[in-house]
């Protein structure tokens, strides 16, 4: 395989064939061509004398070869793509300045879903479909054109550390780049901007290096006419009967371990068999994916028992930025919570609404009411049971809004019992 040999033949190999490959194959090429420090330097040289062309790189292929651990490959690359305009306006506020009017104008959904197939779906999910290596954009429709914007033009103004960049440098002289999907005493798991996995052993990494920068390159507006970025963010902006409010930016737990007390307790997890989207009485959940154990997918609140209850907030804010005939919720469940229906039980979490005009209301649920503990089916009146987890319980409540206004964020708050509560998904359906 071209990939495991270092033969400085393999480039001229690939840079005399390039022209003819397909798109697929010659999007294959490049990588093959970036992975080896003395085969980048060749594909550069190749431009230089126009037998290559920098236009052939997809937008991560550049940061990647501008950001190259050879000073001397990135610096000529950096000059290369100035050179020919490909590189973008470093001034991230100015772009997004200059773009905003396109958050005020209707594009096409059904246009902007090819964007996102085209552009977008090698590394994103939406709605289950494509790739699980970046964000899962499909709880978007909460956010703003103008936020979906910002992240789109500046992706690393607010990255979070699992969508990372990392450079690998292996011992064989190989460069990888990608996010840090998993590390074990002995290996880590690279996930590139394809989709593709590296499993590398740490006897043959030279150097990893983590980047500020997030793994979404930036100029993603040299890609696309702006026609087709009103379009994008028609698709991700739209909205059907349900719309799922994200967790993963405030998960405050993995419920792959253990949440209470002892982090390697099997009996105090909450395991799904899979994360793909579940649905409980007509409702679409989306999960989020803790990645094995490594991201947090599930919020916990505040408890003053155990170990870990004590270490998570008490209050959690979620963005909505939607009218809301129904608060469907996968919870009801805690730790320390009643294992039978309690007549007058206390406040476990109380979801406060904040709507648009400023006003909110409380909507509490109770011990023994809505939410009962979850360490195997405890059937209590205002909640029902959803999914068996093992020996474990996820049910499902739903709130309903006095009002049909404009909800801008949803608060989670702790009650002031000893309980400790978890949400594992939520989702509104939407006011007509």
């Amino acid at each position: 395989m071209l990939r495991q040999s270092e033969s400085a033949a393999v480039s001229d190999l690939v840079l005399d064939r390039l022209g003819g490959f397909a798109p697929g194959s010659r999007r294959a090429a490049l990588a093959l061509l970036l992975s080896r420090p003395q085969w980048a330097r060749d594909f550069l040289e190749a431009v230089t004398q126009q037998r290559g062309r920098l236009t052939d790189l997809s937008l991560d292929q550049k940061q990647s070869i501008g950001a190259h651990p050879n000073k001397e490959i990135a610096a000529l690359a950096t000059e290369l793509l100035a050179r020919g305009g490909s590189l973008p306006n470093p001034n991230r506020e100015k772009v997004l300045e200059q773009l905003s009017s396109l958050t005020r104008q209707r594009g096409n959904a059904a246009k902007g879903k090819e964007v996102f197939q085209k552009q977008c779906a090698k590394c994103h999910k939406h709605s289950g479909e494509s790739n699980n290596v970046g964000p899962d954009l499909s709880g978007m429709t909460v956010d703003t054109k103008l936020e979906l914007l910002t992240q789109i033009i500046d992706p690393s103004r607010s990255v979070e550390d699992n969508y990372r960049q990392y450079s690998v440098s292996t011992q064989d002289g190989r460069v990888l780049v990608g996010l840090l999907a998993s590390e074990s005493r002995t290996a880590i798991e690279l996930h590139d901007a394809e989709g593709k996995k590296h499993s590398i052993l740490h006897e043959d990494i030279d150097e990893l290096v983590a980047s500020p920068k997030s793994l979404m390159p930036e100029g993603f507006e040299k890609q696309i006419p702006q026609q087709a970025i009103m379009d994008l963010l028609e698709f991700l902006t739209q909205r059907g009967k349900f719309l799922p409010i994200p967790l993963d930016r405030t998960a405050t737990i993995v419920s792959t371990r253990g949440l209470f007390i002892d982090e390697n307790a099997g009996v105090e997890r909450l395991l799904f068999a899979d994360w793909s989207p579940k649905q409980f009485a007509g409702v679409p959940f989306q999960l989020v994916n803790p990645q094995g154990d490594r991201v947090p997918n599930v919020i916990m609140l505040h408890g003053p028992r155990g170990k870990f209850p004590p270490r998570m907030p008490k209050s959690v804010l979620l963005p909505c930025n939607s009218a809301a005939r129904t608060l469907h919720m996968l919870s009801g469940v805690s730790g320390w919570e009643a294992t039978a229906e309690v007549k007058n039980g206390t406040i476990s979490m109380t979801v406060r609404l904040h709507y648009e005009d400023g006003t909110s209301e409380d909507h509490p649920l109770m011990d023994g009411q809505h939410f009962a503990d979850y360490i195997r089916r405890v059937d209590v009146p205002l909640s029902r049971f959803a999914f068996k987890l093992r020996g474990q319980q996820m049910r499902y409540l739903t709130i309903k809004p006095q009002k049909t206004d404009t909800i801008k964020t949803i608060e989670l708050l702790k009650g002031h019992d000893h309980t400790a509560s978890v949400v594992m998904a939520m989702a509104i359906e939407l006011a007509p």
